[in-house]
């Protein structure tokens, strides 16, 4: 019978998460009362949802905190079709059950609503974790690797950009092209893929008025103040209103009715005008802790699957923060995408907290042999030879480069097995 190695969870982690959520709550509200009480008469009504999904999102993380991170296997391919339902009923249902501000990624039934992309962020982490760490030394090969890769993504990115959101289009690229190269993809097959997503993204800003509208306003913002250079500008203006130490919490001017979804993408430059340039900097640097502990996490686990889930929800919830706070910034043009654990979005909230629930039993389990795989006990040392022969994962971490499922890998693999078992 195998015996389970339980180390600690990840504290730091945990600690960065939830400095977040409640910082998130706080500014949702401050950022939100206003237009809380013009739309329905109630400054908490946004407060008190993003509450409630906290809760079920602190729900969601214990349980998956709790729940062995290989059960996630067993249902990968279930929760990418269900993903894929939900994204498909965003294009059947009646627009006004699914759109909004152009978009149609929400469903909405009564005073019930969720957003089926946060879900599927998750669901195709999973799934290519799955299957990448599957492949072996297929997935070196283009007919076997890249082909089903780029056609299994090119279906989940259809649907969502169906739905006309660009920017989760580019977040799911963006993780499933990291989760692909550490898996140990041939570079050159990576370089020629990103070389077609990008002609791909750049055809599809061409063929849309607004995206270049938007490409517009972010090259000169004042230039097209009246137009879509509005947010980008008022986003400046908060940030450059707080200095260093910000205006005080609660004092914010931009978010009274000046700067457009001020609790949502634009929160940031809240928390730049009330809490200054010190508190963006704290902001960015609890996501830096939460980059490298999750990569720490990735780097020291054994399983491949294990790695390469790890490594995929670290560049999910790193990248999308990253792209929030350059938009808010302008240092690229408006996507539309939320800050994780701060912006107000229920969906998202709940789901970025469950995915950190599974890294934090990453960090606690990861390591240990799959069930029915060995039947005696595993002693240290015989730990250490395992983990000694997927340690080029951890080389990933320092060189940027992993090969999880190659070849050499599966031999060096099964040569360790062999000594554990001679044991």
């Amino acid at each position: 019978m195998a015996v389970m190695l339980q180390r600690k969870p990840d504290y730091p982690l945990l600690t960065a998460v939830g400095v977040l959520i409640p910082l998130g709550l706080v500014m949702v509200y401050s950022a939100s009362f206003m237009r809380a009480y013009a739309d329905t008469g109630d400054q908490l009504y946004y407060t008190w949802r993003q509450m409630i999904a906290a809760l079920i999102g602190t729900a969601g993380l214990l349980a998956a905190q709790c729940v062995d991170y290989r059960v996630w296997r067993r249902f990968s391919v279930h929760l990418m079709a269900g993903a894929l339902f939900l994204l498909l009923l965003t294009l059947i249902l009646p627009a006004s059950m699914t759109e909004a501000n152009g978009a149609r990624s929400w469903i909405r039934i009564g005073a019930f609503s969720m957003q089926p992309s946060e879900i599927a962020k998750l669901a195709l982490v999973i799934y290519f974790a799955d299957w990448l760490s599957r492949r072996g030394e297929k997935l070196t090969n283009v007919t076997y690797g890249l082909v089903p890769f780029a056609l299994m993504l090119g279906v989940v990115c259809g649907l969502v950009m169906l739905g006309r959101d660009l920017g989760t289009t580019i977040v799911l690229v963006i993780i499933a092209g990291i989760v692909y190269f550490a898996a140990g993809a041939n570079l050159l097959h990576v370089i020629g893929a990103a070389v077609v997503a990008g002609g791909a993204f750049w055809g599809l800003i061409n063929i849309a008025a607004y995206r270049q509208e938007r490409i517009a306003a972010w090259i000169d913002p004042f230039a097209h103040y009246q137009g879509a250079g509005y947010q980008p500008v008022h986003a400046l203006y908060a940030l450059a209103s707080g200095g260093l130490f910000g205006v005080g919490i609660g004092q914010a001017r931009q978010k009274f009715f000046w700067l457009p979804e001020a609790h949502t993408d634009a929160i940031f430059a809240i928390i730049g005008e009330e809490f200054g340039l010190i508190g963006t900097l704290f902001v960015v640097t609890c996501f830096l802790v939460i980059a490298y502990r999750g990569m720490r996490i990735a780097g020291r686990s054994s399983d491949p699957f294990a790695a390469l889930l790890a490594t995929g929800i670290t560049a999910w919830l790193v990248f999308q923060a990253l792209i929030n706070i350059a938009v808010v910034t302008t240092l690229i043009p408006f996507t539309g995408l939320t800050l994780p654990f701060i912006s107000y979005g229920g969906t998202s909230l709940t789901v970025c907290m469950t995915a950190v629930g599974i890294l934090l039993n990453i960090s606690r389990y990861a390591g240990n042999p799959s069930p029915g795989e060995i039947d005696e006990t595993v002693t240290d040392t015989a730990r250490s030879r395992r983990a000694a022969s997927f340690a080029r994962l951890a080389g990933w971490w320092r060189n940027g480069r992993a090969r999880v499922s190659g070849v050499s890998r599966r031999r060096s693999t099964q040569r360790a097995w062999g000594a554990i078992r001679r044991r």
